[in-house]
């Protein structure tokens, strides 16, 4: 990724003129000086401005006197500024100023949030904010994890097995430090990442349809037992011959055929029942009629009786009448007297019934009426069909069957059948993606042999290590650190003894690993590399380097030149480095050291923050 640092400015709380440290493209720009002079705070400016959560800056003499940092640089196509207030005691500010179109400020001012530039330089380091892509961490990737590879520090140029400032970048572990180094040397890259999400994605809809057609398929075969079952039991009970095959298609059918059959035995028993019942109705209400009709006719006797009886009882009125005539004894009398009497209680009954008007006409016309109705339902009742068992086992085992095919018609209808092109589009799908995507091992294995090869690259330039010249040097990327091995040795070493050593490892790593990246166009990382003081191992801490270590000092600064040069001149690309040192500058000046460039010198109590900002004299 392209990278350019112009400038970094700093505003000072007593209104002193600004410091403006300005840095050349496609050079290794040095500040150089004596100790406690605040080089090496430049990192931690650098790292503020590009909005870390901690507060690294020192804070005497240097965070006591600032207002603002700011630092103008160059990402891609893009002039960038990132102004931010100085921490207060200790705790870091949320104030940011920012342009996108390098509009320098005359004095910053907060016109953005850290959440909104964020998201500005994500996208500008390649990283999609479109997408919730996660660290193995669960943690968001950032722009800032990246900016590991763009720094040696202090506290790491010399140790022996440690290549990555983890704590300084806020880096948890090693698993995270791997995901990400893994995608800066292209092993991995965000559009892999991308679709390793959308094939997971994918995988698990497969999965969950595979599983769909699958309990179909189970509930299917299920069915097709419950079925065959039937059909064996229906053999056992004589409903079929035991020599009959069918299959799951054709058993519903014949299955329902049997309890069609059986089910017309059971509608004759119904109808019998029927027809018994109704007779029994048609049978009573023949006797009620019977009954009315034989009362009706008693009636009519009785009737008729009774006025035979008044007939021959009508002599006796006239011998009543005419009695001193014709009668004239007294026994004679009392028994006419008698026969009059009955006559009177005959004529009496005769008028005081009603069976003249038979009030029990209409229940008989009742009678009839649902005599004909029975009659109708007699014979509207199905006819009865011949039946061919009347086995009360059959009936029962029919029954179940009815039951049981009722069932397996439910689960059946419960069944939803997935189509089978939806899965295999999907399958095509995930087959192109995967096709698309890198394998992780082989990639891994090519990028990590093109990385060594950067590194040795650089290694077989360096003149201050003569034990170990004829040595190859690789990259563990499962230990992350370098590993020498000798021609005439089958193991690898990792003790190579002097700081001065593990200080030519370092510069050899990160030289070989943003060559690689460069040739690689890797779009995470800018090629920008900050170096904290090479001549650590030398420095005596009097200004001096020690003994005849010059030549090696000289050694690793011609390697810095030679690594410029070739990436300027060979791969008509662009780096930039910014490296504190103790040594003066005296030493690329007078070394021809074409690439190098002095911003710098913090000599005689001038530092960071100038001696005028610290008396708090202004400059004329």
């Amino acid at each position: 990724m392209k990278f350019r640092l112009n400038n970094i400015t700093l505003w000072f709380k007593n209104e002193s003129k600004p410091i403006i440290y300005k840095f050349l493209p496609n050079k290794i720009n040095v500040i150089t000086g004596d100790a406690t002079t605040g080089k090496t705070s430049f990192l931690s400016v650098i790292d503020y401005c590009m909005l870390s959560n901690k507060n690294r800056i020192i804070e005497k003499t240097i965070n006591e006197n600032v207002s603002w940092y700011l630092i103008d640089f160059q990402i891609n196509e893009n002039n960038f500024i990132i102004a931010r207030k100085g921490a207060n005691s200790g705790t870091v500010s949320s104030e940011i100023y920012f342009s996108q179109t390098g509009e320098y400020p005359e004095f910053p001012y907060a016109n953005t949030t850290i959440d909104e530039l964020k998201e500005i330089l994500n996208t500008e380091f390649g990283i999609s904010t479109s997408e919730d892509y996660l660290l193995s961490n669960l943690k968001t990737f950032s722009y800032k994890q990246f900016l590991l590879f763009t720094s040696i520090s202090a506290d790491i140029i010399i140790t022996t097995n440690n290549y990555f400032d983890k704590s300084f970048y806020e880096i948890d572990n090693d698993e995270t430090l791997e995901q990400i180094l893994l995608m800066a040397i292209g092993v991995d890259r965000m559009e892999n990442m991308k679709n390793r999400k959308k094939l997971d994605s994918l995988n698990k809809e497969i999965s969950s349809i595979t599983r769909r057609i699958k309990a179909e398929r189970r509930k299917k075969e299920d069915i097709d037992l419950s079925l065959f079952s039937l059909v064996r039991e229906c053999k056992e009970n004589n409903l079929l011959s035991p020599d009959f095959e069918t299959t799951p298609i054709e058993a519903p059918g014949i299955l329902n055929r049997i309890v069609e059959e059986y089910t017309v035995l059971a509608d004759n028993e119904k109808t019998f029942s029927a027809i018994d019942a109704l007779n029994r109705q048609k049978r009573e209400i023949i006797r009620k009629i019977n009954s009315i009709e034989g009362y009706k006719k008693e009636i009519a006797d009785y009737n008729k009786n009774l006025s035979s009886y008044e007939d021959s009882l009508k002599p006796i009125e006239y011998i009543n009448e005419n009695f001193n005539e014709i009668i004239k004894s007294h026994e004679v009398l009392l028994f006419v007297g008698e026969l009059e009497k009955s006559l009177v209680d005959i004529k009496r009954s005769y008028l005081k019934s009603d069976f003249k008007t038979f009030t029990l006409q209409e229940d008989l016309d009742e009678l009839k009426k649902e005599q004909q109705k029975i009659a109708k339902e007699i014979t509207d009742l199905p006819k009865i069909k011949p039946t061919f068992s009347n086995e009360a086992t059959k009936y029962i085992f029919v029954g179940t069957i009815k039951q049981r095919l009722a069932h397996i018609e439910e689960q059946k209808n419960n069944i939803t059948t997935t189509d089978i092109k939806e899965l295999e589009r999907l399958v095509k799908e995930s087959e192109v993606l995967e096709a698309l995507i890198n394998d992780i091992e082989s990639t891994k294995y090519v990028m990590s042999e093109e990385l060594d090869k950067a590194i040795q690259r650089n290694y077989d330039l360096v003149n201050s290590m003569p034990n170990y010249n004829d040595y190859k040097i690789r990259f563990s990327i499962e230990d992350k650190f370098l590993k020498l091995k000798s021609p005439s040795e089958l193991f690898e070493i990792e003790t190579v003894g002097s700081s001065s050593n593990y200080m030519f490892l370092h510069l050899c790593f990160y030289l070989g690993l943003h060559e690689h990246m460069i040739k690689k166009e890797q779009k995470h990382v800018p090629q920008f590399l900050f170096i904290d003081q090479p001549s650590f191992p030398y420095y005596s801490g009097e200004g001096d380097v020690k003994n005849n270590d010059k030549d090696k000092l000289l050694d690793a600064f011609s390697l810095l030149n030679s690594f410029l040069k070739y990436v300027v001149e060979e791969l008509k690309n662009e780096f930039q480095i910014f490296m504190v040192e103790h040594a003066p500058k005296e030493y690329w000046e007078q070394n021809n050291m074409e690439y190098f460039h002095t911003v710098a010198e913090f000599t005689d109590g001038n530092g960071m923050v100038p001696l005028y900002v610290q008396s708090n004299n202004k400059p004329l």
